[in-house]
């Protein structure tokens, strides 16, 4: 399954997550979003980069990325097959429009010394949380990270067949 990496608010789409995804994974589409606060605008890069196939995405988002994952999910929800939320940014005011129901199976990682998303704005998400030990850039969990995406791609191959 392709994987598409939506980067945060202050990084580029080609940084360490994208890195580490790329080694283990592969095919991995990475919209450049760069320099865009706007969610509207960020959203229609995404889309317009999504556009050129029908294919269902495993999409991971780290920050505002996860934010975007979320609105992604919303706007087109076919073609989200999965998600890995990473310290999604979910305390902007763009997140107020999120519903929370018939989400696709998803992963969530937050840090628990996080100062720049408050960890409470993961807390909903339940048993799909996992917290961690460490901030906001989640550096040290990339292994955990990468386990999730493995994981889900798992659980969505099993519930094709």
């Amino acid at each position: 399954m392709k994987i598409l990496f939506l980067h945060g608010l202050e990084s580029g789409p080609h940084g360490s997550k994208y890195q580490a995804l790329k080694t283990v994974f592969n095919d991995v589409t990475a919209p450049d979003c760069s320099g865009l606060s706007n969610e509207a605008e960020r959203l229609q890069v995404i889309c317009n980069e999504i556009d050129s196939t029908t294919d269902p995405y495993l999409v991971v988002g780290s920050s505002m990325g996860g934010l975007m994952a979320m609105l992604l999910q919303q706007a087109r929800p076919q073609r989200v097959a999965g998600m890995v939320l990473c310290a999604p940014a979910l305390h902007r005011p763009a997140a107020q429009e999120l519903t929370y129901t018939e989400l696709p199976p998803l992963a969530v990682i937050h840090g628990d010394q996080d100062d720049v998303v408050p960890l409470e704005v993961s807390l909903p998400f339940g048993h799909q949380l996992t917290i961690v030990r460490d901030g906001h850039r989640l550096s040290d969990n990339l292994p955990l990270i990468l386990r999730a995406v493995f994981d889900l791609q798992l659980q969505l191959a099993n519930f094709k067949e």
